[in-house]
């Protein structure tokens, strides 16, 4: 048996040059939004009739869909991450509020499971409360 120096793949044919990157005019790419923004995923007869329209091959419509859709849920996870971190801030912002006028004690709010610290949190806001009430029941007692 002989043995081979170098890269087993060396031997084949070179891989053919990528294609360029298509461009689409502005009127293609306004029509593929508008109907993006209608319909997510399209049937491959809608797919054939859009791309007809548009002078467009199938396959070019189906990878700006798929493109699309990955650029979509990658915004909508910014957009729900910047919401999670701004109710963060408001929740935060409001603890120290209660903590200056008095409405919480200092020290980390009494939960009864995991998950609760906001809720109890939110419970010990209680801006019609003095200072110096008895605290109110938990949400699941006063709904029995």
């Amino acid at each position: 048996m002989t043995r081979r120096i170098g890269h087993p793949y060396q031997n084949r044919t070179p891989p053919k040059r990528k294609k360029p990157r298509t461009s689409f005019t502005r009127l293609q790419i306004a029509e593929l939004e508008k109907r993006f923004h209608k319909q997510k995923y399209l049937a491959s007869a809608e797919r054939a009739a859009l791309a007809k329209t548009l002078k467009m091959t199938d396959a070019q419509v189906k990878t700006w869909f798929q493109n699309r859709r990955t650029k979509w849920r990658r915004q909508t996870a910014e957009e729900r991450e910047a919401e999670r971190q701004a109710a963060n801030r408001l929740m935060l912002s409001l603890q120290a509020e209660a903590l200056t006028k008095g409405y919480m004690s200092e020290g980390p709010p009494p939960t009864s499971g995991p998950g609760d610290t906001a809720l109890s949190a939110l419970q010990n806001l209680q801006p019609w409360a003095g200072p110096y009430s008895a605290p109110q029941p938990a949400l699941a007692e006063s709904m029995c």
